[in-house]
């Protein structure tokens, strides 16, 4: 495999040990939540997905684009495919609504805290919008609190216990908790 075609940060036999294991959790406690429905394969691609963008975030402070690519293109042909065999072409168009609306929020967080924020983060929330989106506004407003909520938890974690200057906190993983926090709990 060509360093290019790798997905960074996930370079060694313990992380990639560790994004398995992971991934198998997400993917297990979605097939809990939807059982076999018309929406449980959009929610494994989100599962992976949002492991593998965690992985990358934490160990490369990058979240790939090919990632974003596949969370968008399958992601929306499956809640698609679930929209037309459920019959609810409303949780399709607030989809796409919810993802330009959390991908906006994000961006403008981007571009006020420029340091804090990176457009790797910006690309992920729009997906993240996206896959609550289709659940409904309650699970978009769970998700993007949860992730603001962990992320200040970890935050405060790595301030208490870093002696070295400031770090900057990888908000991808923050992200992809909250939404899958949000996606477990949503009726």
């Amino acid at each position: 495999m060509t360093e290019r075609r790798r997905l960074p940060g996930i370079d060694t036999p313990a992380r990639v040990a560790a994004t398995c294991a992971t991934g198998a959790a997400c993917e297990a406690a979605i097939v809990v939540r939807f059982g076999f429905t018309p929406a449980l394969g959009a929610y494994l691609c989100l599962g992976a997905l949002a492991t593998v963008v965690s992985a990358t975030d934490l160990f490369a402070r990058r979240v790939p684009n090919c990632a974003i690519a596949a969370g968008l293109l399958v992601g929306g042909l499956l809640l698609a495919l679930a929209s037309g065999l459920d019959g609810t072409w409303w949780a399709l168009v607030r989809a796409g609504i919810a993802g330009f609306a959390l991908g906006g929020f994000y961006l403008a967080l981007g571009m006020a805290f420029p340091s804090g924020m990176g457009m790797g983060d910006v690309k992920w929330a729009t997906v993240v919008g996206l896959y609550l989106g289709w659940l409904g506004w309650p699970a978009v407003a769970t998700g993007t609190l949860a992730a603001f909520a962990l992320g200040a938890l970890g935050v405060l974690v790595l301030r208490l216990t870093s002696r070295g200057p400031p770090l900057t906190v990888p908000m991808a993983p923050f992200m992809a908790a909250g939404a899958l926090l949000a996606v477990v709990l949503a009726r």
